[in-house]
């Protein structure tokens, strides 16, 4: 095997110092075909080949930058585009456990309108009758209070009820027999639940309008990544030449005549 192809292949720097120092070597020739009058101006030869390369290791440079930049641009697009991908599963998932909810709580509501079914029959075969003595209200009192928390406890009933209760207030009754009592407490359940399933679909709406705004950025960032992927393949492959034409020679060797 040859040893000075495989060295070059192998050391990037060892060939690009061996291409200069060829380029060197032929400048001149180079500059003699773009002008002929160089060979009485030495000095100023040697000054347009300094100009020259010093132009294209500009370029070359400047060209480095911008891939470097338009790599970095790419990387953080791509990134965008992964964290864009991400939202929109997070947002699927939180849809499908919303419409879960909204399902749960349809069959808590229609449970519930089940139960004040039952116990309308119930408090239509019971002849209630006003309180007749204080320690019978007070029974009645306790009674309500005591239907009205257990019912929070058990998540039917909101803890405001609790409050309105003790206080009298949105339609609980102390001297109400206990078989209307519970019927009020079994209303009360079910427009509590109705209310419940009310805010679970709205909250599933919520859900699925959340993953089309978020499938609408994750497109975006999509084509936007595949764009600045395309820009830095390009400024990745861009040959630096410009600056190593028979025009440019003559521009700069006519400058440094001028």
């Amino acid at each position: 095997m040859n040893f000075l192809p495989q060295t070059l292949l192998s050391e990037p720097m060892t060939l690009l110092m061996t291409w200069m120092l060829l380029l060197v070597a032929a400048f001149p020739a180079v500059m003699l075909l773009a002008s002929p009058q160089a060979v009485h101006r030495p000095g100023q030869l040697v000054m347009a080949v300094v100009d020259v390369l010093r132009c294209h290791l500009e370029a070359r440079e400047q060209a480095r930058r911008e891939a470097a930049a338009a790599a970095r641009f790419a990387a953080e697009v791509k990134a965008s585009s992964v964290r864009a991908d991400e939202a929109v599963r997070f947002r699927q998932d939180l849809w499908r456990e919303s419409g879960q909810h909204a399902g749960d709580t349809w069959l808590t509501w229609q449970a519930a309108e089940e139960q004040v079914v039952r116990g309308r029959a119930a408090a239509a075969f019971t002849a209630p009758w006003a309180v007749r003595t204080p320690a019978e209200y007070a029974e009645r009192k306790r009674f309500l209070h005591r239907s009205v928390r257990d019912a929070v406890h058990r998540g039917d009933l909101p803890t405001a009820a609790l409050a309105a209760a003790l206080a009298g207030r949105d339609g609980w009754d102390p001297q109400l027999h206990p078989l209307e009592q519970e019927l009020v407490v079994l209303r009360a359940v079910a427009e509590h639940r109705r209310w419940c399933h009310q805010q679970a679909t709205a909250a599933e709406g919520t859900a699925w309008d959340d993953i089309q705004r978020a499938v609408v950025v994750r497109d975006r960032t999509r084509a936007e990544a595949v764009a600045a992927a395309h820009r830095a393949a390009q400024h990745r492959l861009r040959p630096i030449h410009e600056h190593w034409t028979l025009p440019a020679l003559r521009l700069t060797w006519g400058h440094q005549l001028a």
